[in-house]
Protein backbone atom coordinates (compact mmCIF):
# COMPACT_ATOMS: atom_id res chain seq x y z
CA UNK A 1 0.00 0.00 0.00
CA UNK A 2 1.28 3.67 -0.80
CA UNK A 3 0.66 6.91 1.45
CA UNK A 4 1.58 9.69 1.02
CA UNK A 5 5.71 10.78 2.99
CA UNK A 6 7.42 14.02 3.17
CA UNK A 7 10.90 14.77 3.09
CA UNK A 8 12.57 17.92 4.15
CA UNK A 9 15.16 19.97 2.73
CA UNK A 10 14.45 23.46 4.32
CA UNK A 11 13.50 25.51 1.12
CA UNK A 12 12.82 29.04 1.93
CA UNK A 13 12.35 30.48 -1.07
CA UNK A 14 9.71 29.45 -3.52
CA UNK A 15 10.69 31.33 -6.39
CA UNK A 16 14.28 29.68 -6.64
CA UNK A 17 12.09 26.52 -6.24
CA UNK A 18 10.09 27.34 -9.44
CA UNK A 19 12.99 27.92 -11.35
CA UNK A 20 14.71 25.04 -10.61
CA UNK A 21 11.65 22.86 -11.68
CA UNK A 22 11.99 24.98 -15.04
CA UNK A 23 15.84 23.67 -14.78
CA UNK A 24 14.87 20.18 -14.35
CA UNK A 25 12.22 20.80 -17.74
CA UNK A 26 8.97 19.42 -15.17
CA UNK A 27 5.72 20.58 -16.02
CA UNK A 28 4.02 22.20 -12.21
CA UNK A 29 1.22 24.18 -11.38
CA UNK A 30 1.76 26.57 -8.42
CA UNK A 31 -1.36 27.60 -6.18
CA UNK A 32 -2.19 31.53 -8.01
CA UNK A 33 -5.62 32.03 -6.32
CA UNK A 34 -4.96 30.57 -2.94
CA UNK A 35 -6.87 27.50 -3.46
CA UNK A 36 -3.18 25.18 -4.02
CA UNK A 37 -2.18 23.13 -6.16
CA UNK A 38 -4.04 19.65 -6.30
CA UNK A 39 -0.88 16.75 -5.49
CA UNK A 40 -2.21 13.33 -7.15
CA UNK A 41 -1.57 10.25 -5.00
CA UNK A 42 -2.80 6.72 -4.75
CA UNK A 43 -5.98 5.93 -5.90
CA UNK A 44 -7.68 9.06 -6.10
CA UNK A 45 -5.75 10.40 -2.66
CA UNK A 46 -5.20 14.10 -2.47
CA UNK A 47 -3.71 17.36 -1.21
CA UNK A 48 -2.79 21.15 -1.57
CA UNK A 49 0.34 22.01 -2.53
CA UNK A 50 2.25 25.23 -3.28
CA UNK A 51 3.64 23.64 -5.93
CA UNK A 52 2.08 20.36 -7.80
CA UNK A 53 5.08 19.15 -9.79
CA UNK A 54 3.40 16.31 -12.79
CA UNK A 55 5.06 13.20 -12.52
CA UNK A 56 2.61 11.40 -14.86
CA UNK A 57 -0.01 9.50 -13.03
CA UNK A 58 1.71 10.64 -9.24
CA UNK A 59 2.63 13.97 -8.29
CA UNK A 60 5.16 15.94 -5.96
CA UNK A 61 3.83 18.25 -3.81
CA UNK A 62 5.59 21.46 -2.04
CA UNK A 63 4.27 21.91 0.91
CA UNK A 64 4.25 24.95 3.37
CA UNK A 65 5.16 23.79 6.71
CA UNK A 66 4.98 25.69 10.01
CA UNK A 67 8.21 27.01 10.37
CA UNK A 68 8.27 28.57 7.32
CA UNK A 69 9.54 26.40 5.13
CA UNK A 70 8.89 23.63 2.02
CA UNK A 71 8.54 20.02 2.36
CA UNK A 72 8.59 17.56 -0.27
CA UNK A 73 5.27 15.24 0.08
CA UNK A 74 4.47 12.41 -2.65
CA UNK A 75 3.09 9.07 -3.14
CA UNK A 76 6.88 8.48 -3.96
CA UNK A 77 6.22 4.19 -4.26
CA UNK A 78 3.80 5.66 -7.04
CA UNK A 79 6.22 8.21 -8.88
CA UNK A 80 9.86 5.60 -8.39
CA UNK A 81 6.99 2.62 -9.72
CA UNK A 82 6.02 4.93 -12.48
CA UNK A 83 8.87 7.00 -13.62
CA UNK A 84 11.65 5.26 -11.88
CA UNK A 85 12.46 8.41 -10.13
CA UNK A 86 13.59 7.80 -6.61
CA UNK A 87 13.03 10.28 -3.90
CA UNK A 88 16.97 10.81 -2.99
CA UNK A 89 17.63 11.40 -6.94
CA UNK A 90 14.78 14.00 -7.08
CA UNK A 91 15.46 15.35 -3.63
CA UNK A 92 19.30 15.61 -4.90
CA UNK A 93 18.29 17.01 -8.33
CA UNK A 94 15.87 19.85 -7.24
CA UNK A 95 18.29 20.77 -4.11
CA UNK A 96 21.24 21.69 -6.28
CA UNK A 97 19.15 23.42 -8.68
CA UNK A 98 17.56 24.85 -5.49
CA UNK A 99 20.46 26.27 -4.26
CA UNK A 100 21.99 27.49 -7.49
CA UNK A 101 19.07 29.57 -7.86
CA UNK A 102 18.63 30.88 -4.14
CA UNK A 103 22.41 31.48 -3.75
CA UNK A 104 22.46 33.46 -7.56
CA UNK A 105 19.17 35.49 -6.06
CA UNK A 106 20.80 36.49 -2.46
CA UNK A 107 24.18 37.73 -4.80
CA UNK A 108 21.79 39.56 -6.95
CA UNK A 109 19.75 41.25 -4.55
CA UNK A 110 23.08 42.53 -2.77
CA UNK A 111 24.19 43.96 -5.32
CA UNK A 112 26.60 41.45 -7.14
CA UNK A 113 26.54 40.67 -10.68
CA UNK A 114 28.02 36.57 -11.22
CA UNK A 115 31.05 37.45 -13.13
CA UNK A 116 31.87 33.78 -14.10
CA UNK A 117 29.91 30.42 -13.68
CA UNK A 118 31.72 27.38 -13.96
CA UNK A 119 30.34 23.16 -13.68
CA UNK A 120 33.18 21.00 -11.90
CA UNK A 121 33.48 17.71 -13.03
CA UNK A 122 32.22 16.04 -9.84
CA UNK A 123 28.85 18.14 -10.61
CA UNK A 124 29.18 21.30 -8.17
CA UNK A 125 29.03 24.46 -9.45
CA UNK A 126 31.37 27.31 -8.92
CA UNK A 127 30.37 31.04 -9.42
CA UNK A 128 32.11 33.91 -8.99
CA UNK A 129 30.55 37.30 -8.23
CA UNK A 130 31.55 41.01 -8.48
CA UNK A 131 30.55 44.00 -6.77
CA UNK A 132 31.36 47.27 -8.19
CA UNK A 133 31.33 49.70 -5.52
CA UNK A 134 31.69 53.58 -6.60
CA UNK A 135 34.15 55.53 -4.67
Amino acid sequence: MSHFTKCELKMTNLLAIKKALEDLKLKFQYDEQGQGAVVRGYRGDSLKAAISVDMGQYDIGVVANAEGTYDLTADWWGVETTQGTSEAEFKEQLYQRYQYHNVKQACEEKGYAVEEEVNEEDGTIRLVVRKWVSD
